[in-house]
């Protein structure tokens, strides 16, 4: 009798043990219910601009509710290295994302992500750093979000234009009638890099233009002051304006002339980063193109809610913010 008593407790513990398993279940079911999850692949933390960019975003995302439901996301940072977001991405396609935002360390691989994301059928979001168009024919359920590159160029160039007109004296040091000065570029055959160039160097076309030396300093602060200390220092003495295709690069430039007690000479930027906009407001550095993030970031979080509201129908694959001009004054 004590035998049987005993089987029948041991079923009775099994039993309440099976259903406490399963009413556990059924509450991490629920509460993964209450989530949509989103993974967020990005280049590199440690440039400043992204870094501004991503903490703006998840401000947007931890703001709303989706359809009722929270947002859980992960940041993925690839820290520059184009191994480690390929590793990154291939971790991502695994995890069954509701959407995955992806800010691509070489955009050039763009065919090859979306290829292998179609096959999960997982909706994606690139921003930030542009592919090329066909690209984005790959797959049905893409978008790119960013600012137009070429137009950031070309807004250096009417800056540049502006002030040659007004301040024709200061600019030209050596009163030769040109402008003699040097082009730092990012990454060599990046999209934003090459578009970026052909904007300004097509839109400042009537400028007398004399390029004394064009650098690649991939988008690097500290490494745009390293080819920069590198220069013949004749070279750095007749340059009269610096043409950056990013601000960290400005900055870099702006370190190396301060760092040696020189005066800056005329230096654009692009990006308007926190520390680019304060040097430009207080005078120390002359101007920078803002790539207006704030309407980056609002369409991206407006982008998201659509898509996982299944009401993305009538997205445009390709939006751009519109860049602006950020100067101490304007010219009279």
């Amino acid at each position: 009798m004590k035998k049987q008593t005993k089987r029948y407790n041991m079923i009775l513990i099994g039993l309440i043990l099976v259903l406490l398993v399963f009413i556990v279940v059924w509450k991490l079911q629920k509460r993964e219910d209450l989530y949509f999850h989103v993974g967020i692949a990005v280049y590199d933390l440690g440039d400043s601009f992204i870094e501004s960019y991503i903490e703006e975003l998840q401000e947007q995302i931890e703001e709303h509710n989706i359809a009722g439901k929270k947002v859980s996301y992960e940041i993925y940072d690839a820290r520059g290295i184009s191994t480690q977001q390929e590793k990154q991405l291939q971790y991502m396609y695994a995890q069954e994302y509701d959407l995955v935002l992806v800010n691509l360390l070489e955009p050039s691989f763009a065919a090859r992500v979306l290829n292998e994301l179609n096959e999960s059928k997982t909706p994606v979001i690139l921003f930030n750093r542009e592919v090329e168009e066909k690209d984005l024919e790959i797959k049905k359920d893409v978008w790119y979000v960013g600012t137009d590159a070429e137009a950031a160029g070309k807004i250096q160039a009417k800056m540049l234009a502006q002030l040659w007109e007004k301040q024709q004296e200061t600019v030209d040091k050596n009163q030769n009638g040109k402008i003699e000065y040097i082009l730092v570029e990012g990454e060599e055959s990046h999209y934003d890099t090459i578009r970026r160039t052909n904007g300004f160097l097509e839109t400042s076309k009537e400028l007398p233009l004399n390029q004394l030396q064009n650098l690649s300093a991939d988008w690097k602060r500290e490494l745009a002051f390293e080819k920069f200390a590198a220069l013949e220092e004749v070279m750095i003495q007749d340059t009269e304006v610096i043409i950056c295709n990013n601000d960290d690069m400005a900055l870099g430039i702006y370190d190396y002339y301060k760092a040696n007690q020189l005066d800056v000479p005329v230096i654009l930027g692009i990006n308007n980063s926190q520390e680019m906009n304060e040097k430009v407001l207080s005078g120390e550095i002359y101007g920078t193109v803002d790539n207006n993030v704030e309407d980056q970031v609002e369409k991206i979080d407006g982008l998201m809610r659509k898509v996982l509201e299944k009401n993305e129908a009538d997205e445009p694959k390709i939006w751009y913010s519109e860049p602006y001009e950020i100067i101490k004054r304007k010219c009279p």
